[in-house]
């Protein structure tokens, strides 16, 4: 009995770490969603993207040997910028032409992304340079410093966004557009700089994510941000699309369920959970369990 609660608690630990990961990729995604209104196939290109970007920034290429923490916030910026010129190029014209247009779009865009870094780097799995480190217990339940420091970035993250939305006047704005655009303009919001400074949040907050499940899962490869996609999508749309403090809760979720999962039916499977997860949301419960607007 004591071994089961102690492996059960050690499972909720592990996936809660897992869950805070997603939910930076979550709440991402469904802040660029509240003001663009579709969602972006492309997005998981800017995990990869922040992933890669501080694995050559931290001694892998370029010339540079930056320490990760400062490769990771280079990378983030340079994918948030990154962001924001794919939304001018390919996303704004097409902005007024309804979601199905930029729905496709944003599949082709994610190909054409995908493919250019795999002609790049290659295809043979890469690490970020983290230490290993053994765990730290406490009546056999515990978990790496390392992990531990994951978790903690995660959680300032979304403190952070949390900050963002309710405290500063871009944070208002973004409300405000998300929930009525042509409202906001005729009160005099610049809706256009707002969307813009989204997107920079959008693919930055998608690149920590990247850099942050690069270094809980390694080794990775160049479509590592196409098959976490799913679980992104799932917390997202369990949390109610367009709303980050549900993506936030619907990714503790996700985690903590595939933690589960892989523990207690078969590690084989386990974005299968999450895909199960979002079937079932799309079924009974479509708007998430937060449901709405930001």
């Amino acid at each position: 009995m004591v071994a089961f609660v102690t492996q059960f608690i050690q499972t909720l630990i592990y996936g809660l770490i897992e869950g805070s990961v997603i939910s930076v990729g979550a709440v991402g995604l469904t802040l660029s969603y509240g003001v663009t209104r579709f969602i972006n196939f492309a997005y998981g290109e800017f995990l990869t993207y922040g992933a890669y970007l501080a694995l050559f920034l931290s001694g892998a290429g370029l010339g540079l040997s930056l320490p990760l923490p400062v490769a990771t916030v280079v990378a983030v910026l340079v994918v948030g910028a990154f962001g924001v010129g794919v939304s001018r190029v390919f996303f704004e014209p097409l902005s007024d032409r309804g979601p199905l247009p930029l729905l496709i779009t944003s599949i082709g865009v994610a190909f054409i992304l995908r493919y250019a870094l795999t002609a790049t780097v290659g295809v043979s799995a890469k690490q970020l340079p983290v230490p290993l480190m053994r765990p730290v217990e406490v009546f056999g339940v515990g978990t790496t410093p390392l992990r531990a420091a994951v978790f903690l970035v995660a959680i300032a993250t979304m403190l952070l966004i949390h900050v963002l939305l309710t405290y500063t006047m871009l944070g208002k704005t973004m409300r405000a557009t998300s929930g009525n655009r042509n409202l906001a303009e005729i009160a005099g919001i610049d809706t256009d700089s707002v969307v813009r400074r989204t997107w920079f949040i959008s693919a930055g907050a998608g690149a920590l994510a990247g850099v942050l499940y690069a270094v809980l899962f390694a080794p990775f490869r160049p479509t590592v941000g196409f098959e976490y996609l799913i679980v992104i999508f799932a917390a997202t749309l369990l949390g109610g699309i367009g709303r980050p403090y549900g993506a936030m809760l619907g990714a503790i979720i996700v985690g903590v369920a595939m933690s589960l999962g892989t523990t207690y039916l078969s590690a084989e499977y386990t974005m299968a959970y999450a895909f199960a997860i979002l079937v079932g949301v799309l079924l009974f419960k479509p708007d998430g369990i937060a449901g709405g607007e930001i």
